[in-house]
């Protein structure tokens, strides 16, 4: 979603410069934005409204064919995140203090359900599990929190979420945890091993329920709300906390820290005014939309990504189809009059290069236009040493050379100008992989390399892969594929045990290398995923966890991905999937991909024996070439690719 440009509205100008967002979190903003369109004969909005891309929202509205079906794993993912739901109500039934109460709608009417829960809360019950809100009607807003509690002098939502809500602690504060049989913030105590993990659109979600709960006059004082993820605890946020980075102007050149509430307001204000909008356009089309079509991650599982897709993909194509162009990113450009890709590549990449070194070049374009040409510019800013450095090295030392050779409109745009222009020019180039300028194609080594790959769902890791390819003949550790895997239900200690099994083999590897005087490197592609799982699954052993940490921090673990895109460019997705059929490799198996291989995994531990075991098959099959993908990709980088042409 973008602000649709070019209207003919003298008012719609100003309005859309502070309606302007983004589709992924966290979302940008400048200040929190007061509604500008009446949308009293609205549909209350349900509590996923500020998360979602505002796009969608307008699309909901609009209906300009028939939405697609969800895909099966995305279905599956549905289903399996309401039988979650289900499974935790049952636990919380058994736990149950009593005076809670249950309301239960698949025996209600939703009417019915709303006044049971409106009850219940004039009662001051201290826990109500299935909550139903009455519709906010000034505010248009709807809801269902799967929890009230009640914490001294009104109530706080808790919802439940099919996927992890807790990291081991890195950098953040430890995380605020109740248990089920106790989910108060007055019995949260916080955990040493764990930082709470910051899920954009559960906090939108909670801070949705605080203004219901707001507008009905029964929210706490204290703005706490908590989620129950698969750890089946209560993990609590403070919704008054400021924890989300954003612009901290609409020029988006300082940051400030946000809290949930303030982010939410700001959000959901502007979809509520995107749907009133989208309804007067259909009474009236006359009346322009506030938004138009943008990449963003939300794409893939939106039921209109074909409709969006066909006006993005149009002509050379939007630019926020290159990496690396989010809202802001889009805004700029569009500031200055670029729209697509063709024109990205236009933009002057030595200008976007210096700005990416440091130089403020608009800064110096000003100051050179009011000396003599020939004024050297180390007296045109004498203290500025680093960035007199960086323009000596661009041959640039006189202000009438810098004023000659800079593009202000470049100049303008920010750091990731010089990335953006390169993906552009590589994503209109005739080749499919180019190689970067000034970029660094070497490709680390090992006598010994080990690619691995995890393999996950929503309810933990199941499965470590690793590839072993000897390089030196060392005898040290046995070369091909091996798989440590488990097909029971995925449990903690389930996932321990797997991981373990995999992270002594690799640690006797790693230690024979060692004594032999040899080296090993381990690959992966898109290390935040292992590192992720590593550090989550190690946490609770202080030994493991320490032995964990200092190997991601060592020269041994080598993210492919990175060393792609240090060197080449092809303007559009690096992931593996994209990357690896450039080195000429291909799965064995049919449509590999995360998605699909979730729909295995239920598969090959829930269905019959022939069935399972086919499923088994294709998740050790399509993991096998994971591994072997990303050597395909070494190997390739290493040598064929050194040759692609440069990008210009």
């Amino acid at each position: 979603m973008k602000p649709v440009n070019g209207s003919s509205s003298a008012v719609m100008a100003p309005i859309l410069d502070e309606l302007a967002t983004v589709c992924v979190a966290p979302l940008p903003y400048p200040v929190r934005m007061g509604t500008r369109f009446d949308f009293s004969t609205i549909r209350p909005l349900g509590s996923y409204a500020a998360k979602r891309c505002p796009m969608r929202i307008q699309l909901d509205v609009l209906q300009p064919g028939e939405p697609a079906a969800a895909a099966a794993d995305v279905q599956l993912r549905i289903d399996r995140g309401i039988a979650f739901e289900d499974d935790v109500t049952v636990e919380l039934r058994t736990l149950a203090g009593p005076e809670w109460v249950f309301v239960d709608e698949s025996a209600l009417e939703p009417a019915a359900a709303r006044e049971a829960t409106a009850q219940a809360m004039t009662a001051k019950v201290p826990v109500i599990v299935g909550a139903n809100l009455q519709a906010d009607s000034a505010g248009k807003r709807s809801g269902k929190p799967d929890l009230l509690v009640w914490h001294e002098d009104g109530y706080i939502p808790i919802d439940i979420k099919h996927h992890m809500t807790l990291d081991a602690v890195d950098r953040g504060p430890a995380a605020a945890i109740s248990d089920l049989s106790n989910p108060t913030p007055a019995a949260a105590r916080p955990d040493s091993v764990w930082q709470t993990r910051r899920h954009h659109g559960d906090a939108m979600q909670l801070a949705h329920y605080r203004r219901m709960l707001e507008a009905a006059g029964q929210a706490a004082t204290e703005q706490w709300a908590g989620i129950i993820g698969k750890e089946r605890r209560v993990v609590w946020y403070r919704l008054d906390e400021p924890m989300w980075t954003t612009p901290a102007k609409s020029d988006g050149k300082k940051r400030k820290k946000r809290t949930t509430l303030e982010v939410y307001d700001f959000e959901f204000d502007f979809r509520r005014d995107i749907s009133a909008v989208a309804h007067r356009h259909i009474s009236d089309p006359e009346v322009p939309l506030l938004v138009e079509p943008v990449s963003c991650s939300e794409c893939p599982i939106c039921p209109w990504v074909e409709f969006c897709n066909s006006a993005l993909t149009a002509g050379n194509g939007d630019a926020s189809l290159l990496p690396g162009v989010g809202y802001r990113q889009w805004r700029a450009l569009r500031d200055i009059g670029v729209t697509d890709r063709a024109a990205v590549a236009a933009l002057d990449l030595p200008t976007a290069e210096l700005v990416a070194g440091g130089v403020d070049v608009a800064r110096w374009v000003d100051d050179c236009a009011v000396v003599d040409p020939d004024t050297p510019l180390m007296e045109v800013r004498p203290r500025a040493r680093k960035q007199l450095e960086t323009l000596a090295g661009a041959q640039l030392t006189t202000a009438g050379e810098l004023a000659g050779s800079a593009h202000s409109p470049t100049a303008a745009l920010g750091p990731w100008a010089a990335s953006a222009i390169i993906s552009a020019r590589a994503a209109m180039g005739a080749a499919p992989v180019y190689r970067r300028p000034h970029g660094s194609t070497d490709v680390p080594r090992g006598d010994i390399e080990i690619d691995i790959d995890m393999e996950n769902t929503n309810d933990g890791v199941y499965q470590w892969g690793v590839f072993v390819t000897d390089r030196s003949g060392t005898g040290l550790a046995a070369p091909g594929y091996r798989a440590f895997v488990s097909w029971e239900p995925i449990t903690p200690g389930v996932e321990v045990a797997v991981f373990v099994e995999f992270w002594r083999w690799l640690d006797e590897i790693r230690t024979k290398a060692r004594l032999a005087d040899r080296t090993v490197r381990a690959y992966c592609w898109y290390e935040n995923a292992e590192n992720t799982q590593m550090r989550r699954i190690s946490a609770e052993s202080t030994e493991l966890a320490a032995a964990v940490q200092h190997f991601i921090a060592s020269d041994e673990w080598i993210d492919m991905q990175k060393v792609f895109n240090a060197g080449w460019v092809t303007g559009g997705s690096t992931g593996l999937k994209k990357v690896a059929p450039l080195a000429g490799f291909d799965w064995d198996v049919a449509d590999p991909g995360g998605g699909v291989s979730m729909l295995y995994h239920a598969l090959a531990t829930e269905a019959e024996p022939p069935e399972r075991e086919s499923a088994r098959r294709w998740l050790l099959d399509y993991n096998r070439g994971d591994v072997e993908a990303t050597l395909a990709v070494r190997e390739w980088l290493a040598g064929p690719a050194q040759a692609v042409p440069l990008v210009r």
